[in-house]
């Protein structure tokens, strides 16, 4: 092709200004109305409601204070220590500003997040795993056989539902990096 033909193809290029103002104000009032969220909304609502989840846990535990107190007691710790841990995470991606931030400051904001995160998920997980193995001993030991299997399709969905979270915020981290231009 023409580079001459390349030029006045793009110069025969014309928006009408009143479709970039239609197109503006639907962009503003979207804005407004909290239609539209950042990356860094959605993580933290991701965060948020992960938190919200971990105290509701606590709730969950209070009926086995009378038949299973250490159980209560060691499953409502964890749910107190994610939780909290969930709302620091929550804090950090809160506190992203990248209009105010450098683009080296942004870049290690998002990987201080995300490391905090793969820590965060290897002591969740090496917590979770004994608490859930002496949970479901200890509903085995008061209600019988048939709980091992409540235990374990609860264990496998729980697992199911957690690897589903971690890949959309993992991707959501990604999708970060890569607007920021970090190579991996």
């Amino acid at each position: 092709m023409n580079i001459d033909s390349l030029k006045n193809n793009w110069k025969s290029l014309t928006v009408s200004p009143e479709c970039q103002i239609d197109e503006m104000q639907d962009l503003l009032s979207n804005v407004r109305q909290g239609k539209i969220s950042t990356l860094r909304d959605r993580l933290g609502s991701i965060c948020r409601r992960l938190a919200i989840v971990c105290f509701i846990g606590i709730i969950f535990m209070v009926p086995y204070f009378h038949d299973a107190p250490l159980l209560a007691v060691l499953a409502s710790s964890f749910f107190v220590f994610m939780g909290v841990l969930h709302i620091l995470i929550y804090r950090q991606v809160r506190r992203l500003d990248f209009s105010r931030m450098t683009i080296r400051e942004s870049v290690e904001a998002v990987s201080a997040i995300e490391r905090n995160r793969v820590r965060m998920r290897a002591v969740g997980i090496s917590l979770a795993v004994p608490l859930v193995m002496y949970m479901c001993h200890t509903f085995f030991n008061i209600f019988g056989g048939y709980s091992l299997y409540g235990c374990i399709v609860g264990a496998v969905v729980g697992l199911i539902l957690g690897l589903l979270i971690n890949r959309r915020v993992v991707k959501i981290i990604r999708e970060m990096q890569s607007q920021l231009n970090v190579e991996d």
